[in-house]
């Protein structure tokens, strides 16, 4: 009587091995693909609250600006007169304004040495949109100086980047009279990207995997809009930014 033989042949192998390759291929690719699509979510959601995060901070500077006043001033109150902006030939732009923000030091009245007044000391914000070498996104960067008098003032600020992956970004004042009231507004636009910020300037955009968000915002200026709506009241809202008081 013979004894069976155990074990496998070769084409027994290469055949478990095919049908082995047909069940894990699709899956690799299954698991692969969603394993991409998490990670693009993940980085999506990173810049939306990004860009959320941006927009605040420019919200809670441009509600509180205001600009340098004293009797001898004679500009008219303005929302145009808030803030200074400069770009250069490469598309730089620097945003500049004073703000009442930072505390409670600001929020204190000062009185003046100069005057009856009492004034409210003011800092110095700058937004700076720069390109960045070997990307082709710009950085957006926010600079703070604080008023001479304040505890914590350094003259070379306090810098924070934003953002690196900046594709667009504007601060325009917009106003708007009726019924014999004007009422004055910021309009901030922002948009970012997902890609890397390092990406060679070279190879232009794929937009069929580029995610780009885009942010705006609406905002009011309550002192000015105070200022302009009641004229000669709450002249402690505005000051002189430097140290002399």
């Amino acid at each position: 009587m013979k004894r069976c033989k155990s074990g496998f042949t070769m084409v027994e192998l290469m055949v478990v091995c095919g049908l082995l390759m047909l069940i894990i291929l699709p899956t690799y690719k299954i698991l692969s693909h969603g394993s991409k699509s998490a990670i693009k979510g993940v980085q999506r959601n990173s810049i939306i609250m990004e860009g959320q995060n941006i927009l605040s901070q420019i919200k809670s500077d441009l509600v509180e600006s205001a600009f340098p006043f004293s009797d001898a001033d004679t500009q008219d109150i303005n929302v145009n007169n808030i803030f200074s902006e400069t770009s250069d030939a490469d598309g730089n732009i620097k945003i500049t304004f004073y703000s009442f923000s930072g505390g409670d030091y600001e929020q204190q009245v000062r009185p003046t040495s100069t005057g009856a007044e009492s004034y409210r000391r003011l800092n110095r914000i700058e937004y700076r949109l720069s390109s960045k070498p070997g990307s082709i996104f710009k950085v957006l960067e926010r600079i703070e100086y604080l008023h001479p008098h304040h505890a914590g003032y350094r003259p070379e600020g306090k810098k924070r980047v934003l953002s690196d992956k900046v594709n667009f970004f504007e601060i325009r004042p917009e106003t708007i009279d009726s019924a014999g009231f004007s009422r004055s507004f910021f309009r901030a636009s922002l948009q970012l990207f997902d890609q890397d910020a390092n990406a060679d300037k070279s190879v232009p955009p794929n937009p069929d995997t580029m995610f780009i968000a885009e942010f705006c915002e609406t905002i009011n200026p309550l002192i000015l809009n105070a200022l302009v709506n009641n004229p000669g009241l709450n002249r402690n809202w505005y000051t002189d930014p430097s140290a002399t008081d």
